[in-house]
């Protein structure tokens, strides 16, 4: 492939493939093409920062038209027309992308060794030398290396920021973050962000997975729902690790969540028929949705393994669970205490959701109440079992309140006890935990919640015969 491929081969993912396009404008830098694309990608790169989408070739030229750049226009039509000619993988984008690096580099190293070699020895500046070295090694490192910080003049990001909001004044959903389906977290937080952290903290046995397990169903089909199988709205890509429950409970228990069958019955095959039918339309809906809810079981794991994991997949996600921080080892084997290991660990969880701008959700144990505090004294992060500085890492932390005799109430009732950028408080939600269930809810006036348990101890052996599961 020629150096004009090169470039044009990532100005076609820069149109094409929204993704990858916020990935580049995120890590990359437009001083990687050469000067004949050099203003397009700029157009490109700017539109891209501001709307966080891809634009079309119309709106390009809508916003050239305003300065009367005909010129440039015209160049913008031109490659527009190239890359409508190309036919491209974007398996190859990491490939050719690298490609683009090594050449940017390689005549960054070309330019100062040109310049040096016209230094006569004895002569030699060695303070503008040295310079010149210098800036080379920093553009080269600026370029192949991921960012890990963003620097700006706030006066510089005037004309960006003066874009934006006008943009998302019109367009108030653009940008608002990742919705969960839970009223008032979603409220709290306005949707969860990129590179964003937030604990779920309960007891043994009060239901961490189950909240965490929810919100990864939520988040993977926002609008959608079993009840349709074409047309489908945007949905999320989600990446889920268990290194507590094995793969096959964790599908079950999303099965169930689905179709609103208890998971037992699931386990067991002794659905009747109508749940036959409720199952079947879950497995058909599964089969046709176009985002992934992968299930990573790893029993034993530190955040490298989990990274590596996703490296081979493509990190082609949008938002990663990981049940759960206590469970899990730090990435270097040393002899810590053990606060300060479980601190580690959501210091290196949390690195991997900002190197990949991810957002991470998890969950951390909390220790047994006391009997002799007040309920109120039991909410908050001195709660955090084995190491309070978990939450020293989390944007978020939501705790799962624990009442005398919580098996008896319908309600599951949370509370966000950490909130960088929003509002503290509390939320509820309706649980079906034979289906492994918490549905959001809208209380009555008189602030009653009407709930209907299913009862799935019936007999029902003269309604199993011949029913049979397919896809």
């Amino acid at each position: 492939m020629n150096t004009i491929d090169l470039d044009l081969s990532i100005l076609k993912v820069l149109v094409s493939n929204k993704r990858q396009a916020l990935d580049f404008v995120n890590d990359c830098d437009t001083k990687l093409f050469g000067s004949s694309y050099w203003n397009f990608a700029n157009l490109l790169v700017g539109y891209i920062k501001t709307y966080k989408d891809i634009p079309t070739l119309r709106v390009i030229e809508d916003r050239l038209s305003k300065g009367k750049n005909e010129k440039i226009i015209e160049n913008v039509k031109t490659i527009w027309k190239q890359l409508d000619s190309i036919s491209y993988d974007d398996k190859e984008y990491k490939y050719d992308l690298e490609k683009l690096k090594n050449r940017y580099s390689e005549l960054e190293i070309s330019n100062a060794a040109d310049e040096l070699s016209k230094m006569r020895e004895g002569a030699i500046d060695i303070k503008k030398a040295t310079s010149k070295l210098q800036t080379a090694l920093q553009n080269i490192k600026s370029v192949t290396q991921t960012k890990t910080y963003e620097s700006k003049d706030i006066k510089e990001y005037l004309p960006l920021f003066v874009d934006k909001f006008n943009y998302k004044k019109n367009n108030p959903n653009i940008d608002s973050g990742i919705k969960t389906g839970y009223s008032f977290f979603d409220f709290s937080t306005n949707g969860v962000k990129e590179a964003d952290f937030i604990i779920i903290a309960g007891e043994s046995g009060f239901g961490k997975s189950l909240f965490l397990s929810n919100i990864g169903i939520q988040t993977w089909l926002q609008e959608n729902t079993v009840d349709k199988i074409d047309n489908f709205s945007t949905g999320k890509n989600i990446i889920y690790f268990s290194l507590e429950m094995p793969f096959e409970d964790c599908f079950i228990r999303v099965l169930s969540r689905l179709s609103g069958i208890p998971a037992r019955k699931i386990e067991n095959a002794t659905i009747n028929k109508e749940e036959k039918n409720k199952l079947k339309k879950v497995l058909d809906f599964i089969n046709a949705y176009p985002y992934q809810f992968k299930i990573v079981d790893i029993p034993d794991a530190c955040s490298n393994d989990l990274e590596k994991i996703m490296v081979d997949m493509g990190v082609n996600f949008d938002i990663l669970f990981v049940d759960y921080i206590g469970i899990m080892r730090t990435n270097e084997d040393k002899e810590e205490q053990d606060w300060l290991k479980q601190g580690i660990i959501a210091y290196e969880l949390r690195a991997i959701g900002r190197k990949y701008k991810l957002p991470i959700f998890s969950a951390a144990q909390l220790n047994r109440k006391s009997s002799t505090k007040d309920a109120s004294d039991n909410i908050g992060l001195n709660r955090l079992a084995r190491s309070g500085t978990i939450a020293t890492h989390a944007t978020t932390v939501i705790q799962i309140e624990n009442r005398m005799n919580e098996e008896n109430y319908p309600d599951f009732i949370y509370h966000i006890i950490k909130q960088r950028k929003g509002i503290k408080g509390k939320g509820k939600l309706i649980k079906n935990l034979s289906c492994a269930t918490l549905l959001d809810i809208s209380p009555s006036e008189n602030g009653e919640i009407d709930v209907k348990f299913t009862n799935y101890n019936d007999d029902i052996s003269q309604e199993m015969d011949n029913i049979e599961l397919s896809l």
